[in-house]
């Protein structure tokens, strides 16, 4: 029987509506517990190459026993495989755990979720990349709703997998079904008052963007080498008068390299006292974010 999702959103409406401050913010705390929880048993088999959901070395690939580990590609797994996965796991869950496996390796910038860099359009789009893997996540307002014949008349995603850039999974390849509980989460997110995201160890550019530019700038030391970077910084100091004086900027590129900081951190204490000195910062992605993928939507005729 079908879900009434309307009907599952307004009874969580309800009861959320039906709770004190108290216990909101009790439910939250243990949310928020079981998150940790769950990441510690993440991080405590990765390191070890083992998955947590299953119990599973990485390399092992059990057909009567999908997981997602399969997805890094250290065992035998095959294109067609993803509908093995799609089965048994929703979207959700699916993204969240790529996601902390790339931020694993570099956080934040190995997820470019970032609404202003996805495809015009559409309902979801993000890149994930770890090591020489890149997989990503599209769906059209069309594929939200169902489109088409028997292989796509049901919401779905579309999905793509490169391994050290050449194909593997093509968007067009496969139709993946949300789950139920997808479906129910993005009509609920949809509610004031009501936010999803994947949380602190499964957040990307998008949410790194949001952050105070000036917590970024005065807790971000500079990269050796710009593949590890997050941020870009592009930093102009104008003086009221017309000229830098450059024996102060020798010291603050000589403080840079002897602290990590930033010329833009650094910059703004040097000249905390000078009325005569504007200093203003762009922060950017940096270079090493990957790209989104995009998908060439087929015509329907």
């Amino acid at each position: 029987m079908p879900v009434d999702f309307d009907r599952a959103v307004e009874k969580a409406k309800t009861h959320f509506d039906s709770m004190t401050d108290n216990d909101l913010q009790r439910l939250q705390a243990e949310n928020d517990e079981e998150h940790r929880e769950q990441h510690a048993r993440f991080r405590n088999g990765y390191q070890q190459g083992e998955c947590y959901l299953c119990g599973k070395d990485f390399k092992t690939l059990s057909k009567d026993d999908p997981c997602l580990h399969w997805l890094l590609r250290l065992g035998k797994f095959k294109p067609k495989d993803i509908n093995l996965i799609a089965s048994k796991f929703g979207y959700v869950q699916v993204a969240a755990y790529l996601r902390w496996c790339a931020n694993e390796e570099k956080p934040l910038a190995n997820i470019n979720d970032l609404e202003d860099e996805a495809p015009k359009g559409k309902f979801l789009s993000s890149t994930i990349r770890w090591k020489g893997i890149e997989w990503t996540f599209d769906c059209s307002a069309n594929d939200l709703s169902g489109h088409g014949g028997a292989h796509s008349n049901f919401p779905h995603y579309h999905f793509q997998m490169r391994i050290d850039g050449r194909q593997f999974i093509n968007f067009n390849d496969y139709h993946l079904p949300f789950s139920d509980m997808d479906l129910f989460a993005f009509k609920l997110r949809e509610q004031p008052g009501f936010n999803f995201d994947f949380g602190v160890h499964g957040a990307g550019m998008a949410d790194a963007m949001q952050l105070d530019p000036e917590l970024i700038i005065e807790n971000t030391v500079v990269s050796e080498d710009e593949e590890q970077a997050g941020f870009g910084f592009s930093t102009m100091i104008m003086s009221a008068n017309g000229t830098i004086n450059g024996d102060d900027l020798y010291k603050m590129i000589q403080e840079s390299r002897h602290t990590g900081k930033s010329i833009a951190s650094i910059s703004r204490k040097f000249y905390e006292d000078d009325k005569n000195i504007s200093i203003e910062t762009i922060i950017s992605p940096s270079e090493s974010v990957p790209e989104i993928a995009a998908r060439t939507e087929m015509k329907r005729r």
